[in-house]
């Protein structure tokens, strides 16, 4: 009988890009991949891409991917479709920090807006919020802070090893959730991910600036009203809006304001 968890995970698609710009408005797909589960093994698929523009050193130094290595690829703008109908067949695409990915994929004519988005970098900083033993909530970092499972062969920033290695980091988080109560294994795994992960994060401490690693009650109120006039990450126009942050604020002014 498969349980929820099994059935969960074969309805999650687990993807990445690498491409030319950190910019998602601007950025070339130059490989595409994803990672599925058959059985207990997590497949992995991957695909080069040839970009209009020619990649950067700085980029083909991160992901190794080089000019010579895409001069015979299709364009992803080309096969697109068929990336389009792999995401249609899951109900649930899992990215690390999806918001990236999903904005890539929507200007390579990829709509993944019926799709429900799980994002494993939000589930490591809801879990870990104020944890300082975890340094930084990137991938690589990621699968030697917790001992992931995954084959030291397998390099990160290519497509479909960084989806890999995404999927054991899932698996590894569903076991926290699971551990800490937040997830019932006698219901439908997918909705309460979800919920939970809907749920704002409340900072226990500043995150960034100069008061960072400070208790977010502790920062003087002044700076926080300079903050709402001049941070982006409090500004919901902004590309880089940050909800949990503005709700971690409001929530530290609220208690100054009980306090006094």
């Amino acid at each position: 009988m498969t349980t929820h968890r099994e059935e969960f995970l074969q309805n999650c698609l687990v993807l990445d890009t690498e491409t030319t710009s950190d910019d998602y408005k601007v950025a070339e797909i130059i490989e595409a991949g994803f990672s599925i589960k058959d059985g207990d093994t997590w497949n992995i698929f991957q695909e080069l891409h040839k970009p209009d523009l020619p990649i950067s050193p700085i980029v083909q130094s991160i992901c190794y991917i080089t000019n010579a290595m895409v001069a015979d690829s299709t364009r992803f703008l080309d096969v697109n479709k068929k990336f389009q109908e792999i995401t249609d067949g899951f109900q649930y695409l899992i990215a690390h920090n999806y918001f990236y990915d999903m904005r890539v994929l929507q200007n390579h004519g990829v709509n993944t807006s019926s799709k429900q988005w799980i994002c494993t970098w939000r589930m490591v900083k809801k879990l870990f919020n104020g944890d300082e033993s975890v340094e930084n909530t990137k991938l690589p970092y990621l699968r030697f802070r917790f001992a992931l499972n995954v084959p030291i062969s397998i390099i990160c920033h290519r497509a479909g090893n960084d989806a890999y290695i995404t999927a054991i980091l899932l698996e590894y988080m569903l076991d926290k959730l699971e551990q800490e109560g937040v997830i019932d294994p006698n219901l439908p795994y997918g909705p309460q991910v979800v919920e939970w992960l809907e749920e704002p994060i409340i900072y226990r401490l500043m995150p960034i600036g100069k008061y960072k690693n400070w208790k977010m009650e502790d920062v003087p109120i002044d700076y926080w009203k300079w903050a709402l006039n001049n941070m982006d990450s409090l500004n919901e126009n902004a590309d880089n809006y940050d909800p949990d942050f503005a709700a971690s604020v409001s929530a530290a002014v609220s208690k100054k304001f009980e306090d006094n």
